[in-house]
């Protein structure tokens, strides 16, 4: 539970901007205004002085313009923010009873230059199974699951098949429509044993393949005869056939993710000299840096970000994503009698199951949509997030990029969590088969998202998010 709004969470750098923090409950109230002072200090020590109006990298006393206590108890901050960084605003609280005896509360946002601040932060999945194909739980039931983790958009991409995700799509889209569904499908070229995400296409490339495989082949045979055969002893049929999927997912305005290179089993799925040529030609769209790997498979994603850093500093730079490749979203054991509960009556213990909610993306996009997200992902602006259950988050990106994801993993995602928990859990109930919980969820619709503009808007639209 949060104590306190503070909007807007994300300002414009370098410009003057009114913080509103408004206690939510009766014991977060400030004490009245003989009790406050107010000190802002800037992350990465650039401060901007009131007096000379200039930014420097040493402290003032004079960060916070100033500060007004409301009758309603909202607290007011006007301050110019310098440069892109997070700030950590104290309010210190002094006891008229005992002068030497202080508390502080403490806030943080961030300041964003211009084309940062014009994007919003989502997060999504876009590698993820279902029962349509090896997982273990149907296309519906995985998408509530999804929103319940607090996701903005997800795509079902099961093996070779692309209509789950448009089932999932269109059974929840009308209802939960700030939860963006998007097709996909996890695509097995004819003789390719590279696996490639198709995210956002509008046909499926699989289908494509298996309805005509002569024309496949021979559409293949043209990309293969037009690339140099530099490598000895390489096959290079597998580095064209996924060239073509990566068109044809481009073609259908999709991203073209390449997954998993160093997935192994007693011997790499793919071998290395394939890896490396997919990486000197680079026509993907981006990397599953991260991906579906329990814990006793380290080397995989350990070996992946080793390969996008070595790549990177040759000059090879390209978007990463993380993506779960969750194979199910519940850990419910089967076998024995169960537990019972004070009551007596028996039931089945269930947790989320491993690679979900894992391995994921933060997207800053200008807004939720396919043409939005594929751009982002495309000019870098997204972050490939490492976080099993109860384990720091690694966050995998630009710097610039990164410093701003992982302050948005503190800051704001916890609390955009909490309404996107509650439409999934809605979500649940509704395919369990609960039909009245309809009106509901179209009466929480919109939350989210004005929870997500509030952080940005000037503070007169702050109130909106409630």
């Amino acid at each position: 539970m949060t104590y306190y709004d503070v909007f807007p969470l994300i300002v414009p750098a370098n410009q003057r901007s009114e913080i509103q923090i408004r206690p939510r409950f009766e014991h977060s109230f400030f004490p009245s205004s003989e009790c406050l002072s107010i000190n802002n200090h800037p992350v990465d020590g650039l401060y901007y002085h009131t007096d000379t109006q200039e930014c420097c990298w040493q402290a003032t006393e004079n960060a916070i313009e100033s500060w007004h206590l409301g009758t309603d108890g909202t607290l007011r901050i006007q301050a110019i923010f310098p440069g892109e960084q997070e700030h950590h605003i104290q309010v210190v609280i002094s006891d008229p009873s005992n002068p030497g005896k202080k508390s502080i509360r403490s806030f943080r946002i961030y300041s964003l230059e211009a084309d940062l601040y014009s994007l919003r932060p989502l997060k999504g999945d876009f590698h993820i199974h279902s029962n349509r194909s090896d997982g273990k739980e149907c296309p519906c039931y995985v998408a509530a699951r999804y929103r319940q983790a607090g996701f903005d958009f997800a795509a079902i991409s099961d093996h070779l098949r692309y209509a789950p995700s448009i089932e999932a799509k269109e059974y929840w889209s009308s209802l939960v429509p700030d939860f963006k569904l998007y097709p996909g499908e996890e695509v097995h070229a004819t003789d390719n044993p590279v696996h490639i995400i198709n995210f956002g296409s509008s046909f499926s490339v699989n289908k494509k393949c298996q309805e005509n495989e002569q024309a496949y082949r021979e559409e293949v045979q043209r990309y293969l005869e037009e690339i140099p055969h530099t490598t000895p002893g390489l096959d290079y049929f597998p580095v064209a056939s996924s060239e073509w999927v990566f068109d044809q997912i481009r073609a259908g305005g999709g991203l073209a993710v390449f997954c998993h290179p160093y997935w192994y089993t007693i011997r790499n799925v793919i071998n290395e000299g394939l890896i490396s040529e997919i990486f000197r030609r680079r026509r993907f769209d981006a990397l599953e840096l991260i991906g579906g790997f329990y814990h006793y498979q380290p080397r995989s994603n350990n070996y992946q970000v080793l390969r996008w850093c070595e790549e990177s500093a040759k000059g090879n730079r390209f978007p990463v994503v993380g993506l779960s490749d969750s194979h199910g979203t519940d850990l419910m054991p089967l076998s024995g009698t169960g537990a019972e509960n004070n009551l007596g009556i028996s039931y089945t213990e269930s947790r989320n199951a491993d690679l979900f909610n894992w391995y994921y993306t933060i997207v800053l996009a200008r807004e939720n949509s396919i043409p939005a997200i594929t751009e982002a992902v495309r000019n870098h602006h997204c972050a490939a997030i490492d976080a099993p259950t109860e384990e720091r988050p690694q966050v995998y990106a630009d710097f610039r990029i990164a410093k701003y994801v992982n302050f948005l993993i503190r800051e704001y995602f916890p609390i955009h969590q909490l309404y996107c928990q509650e439409e999934g859990s809605l979500m649940l109930d509704y395919l369990g088969g609960e039909q009245e919980l309809a009106a509901i969820l179209q009466k929480l619709s919109g939350r989210s998202t004005r929870f997500r503009e509030c952080c940005f808007r000037p503070s007169s639209d702050a109130g909106a998010a409630k």
